[in-house]
């Protein structure tokens, strides 16, 4: 005997049926989607997060390179510390990485043994340096240190392999997942199709626009591009993701922009970046004059009126020479802050003396305001010298040495950085604010 169910049982039963349907669904869905969140939170968060670190990494170990050679030619203290800066900062990612993931230990361990061994090599250079043994730190440097710092290039990329193929793994479960979660929904959905169209369109549309969009998503972010976050509404896992993504994208950004290599009292490109112009125009074969810009018994005024005074006359130093170059300048010309009293200027040759006389004229000018009255007028300071000796230091003037391509054949920033250090110890024995140029041509 047939059961037979009237008009309101019937549409009970499809109901109910679809509300099964509906809640397998859901609940398949839901997993699937707390499954990729995880995963998505672990490439945002652990895979790119790991990788941002291998890059500083890099630019420690280029950078304390960078300062061995720059100690080696000047034997500048400020060189040393700086390496040792890096150095440190060096180890704290270093551990960091074989803490996130121990089974990188062993190539962790490896590359810190061998970062502990570069930096021994660069403390007996140091010790040679400083008995005036040059050959010999030379020697060490071109040896021993540059062999070091090859094996730590080496260590270093390995672990970013293996971090790129755990990233590539995450990424690939994601998407093995998504289709999954695509092909499982789609049949049950045909499935309920009788009892709802509207309610299966709206679920595998709902869906398979999240799957397409967090798909894109991610591979944005993986390229670096941190403007394309998901724009997913609502209150759900979804849109937990989509604020996620746009979090993630801002930090990302910010850490872009704070990692730049900018001075942080005038914001003017730094050390790395000054080295990669000047690579840049020596690989392109382009005439161009390199021009040390330093003030004169510079360490006598902090001493006098304070660390905070010489710091607001940097400042002011800076601003004046990028309103040099905006009125006086072109765009090809290249502005630099190596650090303290010193600043690069790269221009074309034929705008060079132009250029240093404006720099010299405007700085005569305006540095009076920095004095106390009493000092402008007298025309001198007291402070102490470098033996802690009271002496008499005059008005701060400016040196710049000028270091022409077009005269001189220069193959590397090294070769740059000992002519224009010549030329600034000779600029420094007149006494006044000077510009001298290389006059000796190549033979």
């Amino acid at each position: 005997m047939g059961i037979s169910l009237s008009l309101r049982q019937k549409i009970f039963f499809g109901y109910a049926v679809m509300i099964l349907f509906i809640i397998i669904v859901g609940a398949y869905a839901t997993w699937n989607l707390n499954t990729l969140n995880k995963i998505t939170a672990t490439v945002i968060y652990e895979d790119i997060g790991a990788l941002e670190q291998m890059k500083k990494l890099h630019d420690n170990i280029q950078a304390q390179d960078l300062y061995e050679k720059r100690y080696l030619a000047f034997q500048d203290m400020n060189s040393e510390d700086a390496f040792w800066e890096r150095s440190n900062v060096f180890k704290s990612l270093i551990t960091d990485i074989g803490e996130k993931y121990p089974s990188f230990s062993e190539i962790v361990k490896d590359t810190s043994a061998a970062h502990k061994s570069y930096n021994e090599f660069f403390e007996k250079e140091v010790q040679f340096l400083k008995r005036n043994r040059l050959q010999e730190a030379q020697d060490i440097s071109s040896s021993e240190l540059r062999n070091q710092f090859m094996k730590i290039l080496s260590l270093l990329k390995t672990i970013e392999i293996k971090l790129r193929d755990q990233q590539r793994d995450h990424i690939n479960t994601s998407s093995m997942l998504s289709e999954r979660a695509l092909i499982v929904t789609v049949s049950l959905n045909i499935l309920s199709i009788f009892f709802g169209i509207l309610f299966a369109y709206i679920i595998t549309n709902n869906l398979t626009s999240f799957i397409e969009k967090l798909r894109d998503a991610t591979y944005s972010i993986q390229s670096g591009n941190f403007d394309s976050p998901l724009d997913i509404k609502g209150a759900d896992e979804l849109a937990d993701i989509a604020i996620s993504f746009k979090e993630m994208s801002a930090r990302l950004k910010e850490l872009e922009a704070v990692h730049l290599d900018a001075n942080p009292l005038t914001k003017l490109p730094g050390n790395l970046a000054i080295e990669k112009e000047l690579l840049t125009r020596l690989n392109e074969q382009e005439n161009f004059s390199f021009c040390l810009i330093d003030l004169d018994n510079f360490k006598a005024f902090n001493d006098r009126y304070s660390f905070a005074r010489g710091s607001d006359l940097i400042k002011w130093l800076g601003e004046e020479l990028q309103t040099i170059l905006m009125s006086a300048g072109s765009e090809e010309d290249f502005l630099g802050h190596i650090g303290g009293d010193d600043f690069v200027l790269i221009c074309s040759p034929e705008r060079t003396e132009a250029l240093c006389n404006i720099i010299i004229d405007k700085f005569d000018k305006g540095v009076g305001k920095f004095y106390e009255t009493e000092d402008l007028e007298r025309g001198y300071i007291v402070s102490l010298d470098r033996e802690d000796k009271p002496a008499i230091f005059p008005i701060l003037t400016v040196s710049i040495a000028v270091v022409n391509t077009d005269r001189t054949v220069i193959r590397e920033p090294r070769e740059v950085a000992e002519k224009v250090a010549e030329l600034k110890q000779y600029a420094k024995t007149f006494p006044r604010s000077i510009f001298v140029v290389d006059r000796r041509r190549a033979r």
